[in-house]
């Protein structure tokens, strides 16, 4: 998972609704998925700022161009199909303060429904935290094309990272399969020079996290 900087909010409207209930100390509406006034502004705004990928496993979603500042209508999104699902990143924020933009990512469906559902994540590893840093958390193994937690952290931390990494789908495997086929050709010309790093980087359209944690590994053959 990469750094997502969430502070560029296109949702004016939604914004401004969200900082009225948090001046006045309000909870928020019942959630109601794309029912509610909002949500599809939300989903908009995090395409852009995600890049069209899902936020955990960074498999590219959609073209996030459609949702380009430009696209916008004073601050409104209009309706339109997307793939993945909304999450709410704690869980059990989302009785009272369902609305939370702090709390909002957008991730692929198999990764929702059936690993993320309502378990609560350590929070070492929130990818819009403004210190987060993947690269202190995980190493990628090759040849598997899985992550585990950083040889640097301590033992208990390790632990709450490895849960972390079944409850966020780093490690699911369809996704896995789908990882190692796209950064083969990436990783073999980084090796054997065909390509520079950073002529390899500006390729990429997912997979930036795997691609940057198997450079070590890359570089040590």
């Amino acid at each position: 998972m990469k750094y997502i900087d969430k502070s560029i909010i296109l949702a004016s409207k939604y914004k401004q609704w969200l900082d009225g209930l948090t001046a006045k100390g309000q909870q928020h509406n019942s959630y109601t998925s794309s029912k509610g006034k909002y949500y599809y502004d939300i989903i908009a705004n995090l395409i852009w700022v995600q890049q069209g990928l899902c936020a955990y496993s960074e498999r590219r979603m959609q073209d996030h161009g459609l949702c380009a500042p430009s696209k916008w209508s004073e601050g409104k999104f209009a309706k339109f199909e997307f793939a993945g699902h909304l999450d709410h990143y704690d869980c059990t924020l989302k009785k009272d303060y369902g609305w939370l933009w702090a709390n909002f990512f957008l991730i692929d469906a198999d990764i929702n429904t059936k690993l993320k559902r309502d378990k609560k994540p350590s929070g070492l590893q929130k990818p819009d935290a403004p210190d987060y840093d993947p690269a202190h958390y995980l190493e990628y193994k090759l040849p598997e094309h899985i992550f585990v937690p950083s040889r640097i952290l301590a033992f208990d931390t390790q632990e709450l990272i490895n849960k972390d990494i079944s409850c966020l789908g780093l490690n699911f495997q369809p996704i896995i399969d789908i990882g190692r086929e796209y950064l083969a050709p990436y990783l073999f010309d980084v090796e054997f020079e065909i390509l520079s790093i950073d002529a390899a980087r500006r390729k990429l359209t997912q997979f930036f996290t795997a691609f940057e944690l198997s450079l070590p590994m890359i570089r040590a053959l």
